[in-house]
């Protein structure tokens, strides 16, 4: 094999602008789509009076209800609750509800248009918070629990307790890439539809069941796209191009403004409860007790999986014997609950952080020694925390001390006090799941490989590339495992008329779910030529396959590769495999699980209450780091992503209605927020055996300790615990007394 490429194979591409993402697609006849929005929260459509609207040069067409002959909804996985489109006598249950869509020569004309639609509807009771929704006594749509051992029991061993309330507000996913597409339809009928997305299969699945459309016409092309983060699991734009160009008969272009994706794309969930632990005299946690409330949206979408995610996640990587934690969401008027990276977990790992650290300083521990105290550290431990068990640990150990011990040594001292400045270092650490292989539960991705005459090879896999590096690391695992050169694979991804479908992509599964399908397909492939060999050379003797030639059982080549290829070309023979790993057949779901640790220290002064973060280092055990610039990004990203979620950002809802639609008002990090030193550590040789050469997921670790760290650091710095995000300075000021 030649030397590995260093860089990412998508670089050139992105940095010239040769990239091509959902809304650069483009022809000179396409028609411009602007949407209709509900006129109220929560309202009953009387009628739609589209007479003025039609009526404006240049309108092309009007889509609204009528126009589908299908159910009319759409959703994640088994649930189908939302409707394209929101029609007379029909009721709109957020401000993100659709009422009609517009198509006309420019996106000008088509948002006049929009004004110029007249809805007349009535004003129907809303409830727009689950603080709402609990003083009016509403009936959750989502409730979990995490329980297990005896919590009487639990609470008689403490030494101490600490009880905190918290809030953690609705979050913002912020793709660079807002929500856009294009689609056309050809001679035989068939919508091609060119849109980003994080499930193509998903999605066309639900968009065909909508509409009523076959799925053999409904052809989704998945280009680049420009983060996706857990967000883009949901539709956005696509039935909308579907509808429009299956109605219309027109090629139509749609992207959302800024504003529009901020104010009607879904959110990382928001919660607030009451969360109680206990500590005995050894500094051993004996109880973790508390409930949470959070709104689910006006459709159910991702806000069991978020409850769950959030209560499951405040156990962290420790042994806590007595835990007694529930959670309910409440249907509101906010957005949709979409995932958002971790899913849930990160927001509980900082709360439970907090209050570890708070504890060990009334039991007047060191923090970083009740952690060691308290770690996860046999198999047993890892795996059966909690029951039923659906996390595998398929890794010789568990290396959580020597991951801390990394980052430690990696951090050295806090800097020397300062007049007006309160420094402090923050530890957490996390039990970081991935999906492992193709369950029965819409996970992974089978791998199609095909090889031509001249050897070289392409990998078809449904995964879409969001720019996490999935096909650098495709490329090369099928370059180790078929024994060849980067530079002769070809990776073709997400498209539903030419690669195999593909699950959720999501829970850092990429490199794990197709790496274990490229392999078995490598396999399957060497077999397939092998057999043909035989055929041509006449003989049973088994051959092994390396290098572009064939060997016989005592090492001699028997068949180059030239010759083989001629024999294929004159057989017109097509040689091509599909894989799929499987996981365990016992259970519909699984996830494996891997430690990650992390160390943080921060300044905060004194007088403006402004936190300054001065480092966070990380250390994963990643079993095998396949593309190190890729793997590098995640964490990094990830990291300042964590970090945005703790001090600065926040979905802000009014009855009903958004008040923070742009980057104006909703904040996130720049290149002036990230770190000094912001470093991500790998440990490789502690490899999963059930992932491809032992390499384990990673892509969203570091959002489960992130905000944990920060926590930490700024309880250490001013002996106050900061559960009320995001912590602002302004918030760090009145916990100081300072106001």
């Amino acid at each position: 094999m030649s030397e590995v490429k260093a860089f990412r194979l998508d670089a050139v591409d992105k940095v010239t602008g040769r990239a091509k993402y959902g809304a650069d697609y483009y022809d000179p006849h396409m028609l411009y789509a602007k949407v209709c929005w509900a006129p109220a929260p929560h309202c009953r459509i009387n009628k739609i009076d589209i007479s003025e609207a039609k009526a404006i040069p240049g309108v092309y067409g009007i889509v609204t209800r009528k126009d589908i002959t299908g159910p009319n909804l759409t959703g994640v996985f088994t649930v189908f609750d939302r409707p394209v489109l929101v029609g007379e006598g029909e009721e709109c249950k957020f401000v993100q509800d659709a009422i009609a869509l517009v198509a006309a020569d420019t996106e000008e004309i088509a948002m006049e248009a929009v004004r110029k639609i007249h809805v007349d509807y009535t004003e129907l009771h809303g409830v727009h918070t689950a603080e709402q929704a609990l003083e009016e006594h509403c009936e959750p749509c989502v409730e979990r629990s995490v329980q297990r051992g005896d919590m009487a029991k639990g609470w008689a061993q403490a030494a101490v307790t600490v009880e905190e309330d918290y809030y953690i507000p609705l979050g913002e996913h912020s793709y660079i890439e807002p929500e856009g597409g294009y689609a056309c339809i050809d001679e035989s009928g068939v919508i091609k539809v060119y849109c980003g997305t994080q499930d193509q299969t998903m999605n066309q699945r639900s968009i065909c069941r909508a509409l009523d459309y076959p799925f053999s016409k409904v052809h989704y092309h998945v280009p680049y796209v420009g983060g996706g983060f857990g967000g883009k699991h949901l539709l956005t734009v696509q039935p909308y191009l579907v509808l429009l160009c299956a109605v219309l008969q027109r090629s139509v272009h749609l992207t959302w403004t800024r504003e529009e994706s901020i104010a009607f794309s879904c959110k990382k969930q928001g919660t607030f409860g009451r969360i109680k632990l206990g500590l005995d005299k050894d500094g051993k946690i004996c109880a973790l007790e508390g409930h949470i409330d959070g709104a689910g949206g006006a459709y159910l979408a991702n806000s069991g999986d978020n409850c769950n995610g959030v209560i499951a996640g405040m156990a962290g990587p420790y042994l806590a014997p007595n835990v007694n934690l529930t959670g309910s969401m409440y249907y509101t008027t906010s957005p949709e609950q979409g995932a958002f990276r971790s899913v849930g977990a990160m927001d509980g790992c900082t709360v439970f952080e907090t209050l570890l650290t708070e504890a060990a300083d009334k039991l007047g521990m060191d923090q970083l020694e009740v952690r060691k105290r308290n770690f996860l550290r046999t198999k047993e431990e890892v795996e059966h925390c909690s029951e039923p068990c659906f996390i595998r640990m398929n890794s010789p150990r568990w290396p959580i001390d020597e991951l801390m011990d990394m980052c430690l040594k990696e951090a050295g001292k806090l800097p020397p006090p300062k007049p007006g400045k309160h420094y402090g270092r923050g530890y957490s650490a996390a039990k970081a799941a991935y999906a492992t292989r193709n369950t029965d539960w819409h996970s992974g991705s089978p791998v199609q490989m095909h090889m031509f005459m001249d050897g070289s090879i392409t990998v078809h896999t449904g995964f879409e590339e969001l720019g996490q590096g999935v096909t650098g690391v495709a490329t090369r695992i099928c370059a180790q495992a078929m024994d060849t050169d980067e530079d002769k694979i070809t990776v073709l991804r997400s498209d539903t008329h030419v690669t195999p479908p593909a699950g959720a992509l999501g829970f850092s599964q990429a490199t794990v779910s197709v790496g274990n399908s490229i392999i078995r397909a490598a396999n399957l492939m060497k077999e397939t030529l092998c057999k043909k060999a035989q055929t041509y050379l006449e003989t049973d003797e088994e051959l092994t396959f390396k290098g572009y030639a064939f060997y016989d059982k005592n090492g001699k080549c028997v068949l180059d590769w030239e010759e083989f290829g001629k024999y294929i070309f004159a057989q017109v023979d097509y040689l091509s495999v599909v894989a799929r790993d499987r996981g365990d057949k016992e259970t519909a779901i699984e996830y494996g699980v891997t430690p990650i640790a992390c160390v943080c220290d921060v300044e905060v002064d004194d007088e403006t209450g402004e936190v300054k973060i001065l480092q966070i280092i990380h250390a994963h055990d990643s079993g095998k780091v396949v593309h190190e610039p890729s793997a590098r990004g995640q964490v990094l990203g990830a990291t300042v992503m964590s970090q945005g979620c703790y001090l600065m950002e926040e979905f802000k809802m009014r009855d009903g209605y958004p008040e923070t639609p742009s980057l104006a008002q909703y904040l996130i990090p720049t290149a002036m927020d990230i770190p000094e030193k912001n470093t991500a550590l790998f440990l490789e040789g502690n490899g999963a055996d059930d992932c491809p050469f032992g390499a384990k997921g990673l892509g969203e670790h570091p959002m489960y300790t992130t905000g944990a760290a920060i926590s930490g650091a700024i309880y250490d710095a001013i002996k106050k615990p900061m559960l009320h995000l995001p912590v602002t300075p302004e918030k760090i000021l009145k916990a100081m007394n300072k106001f």
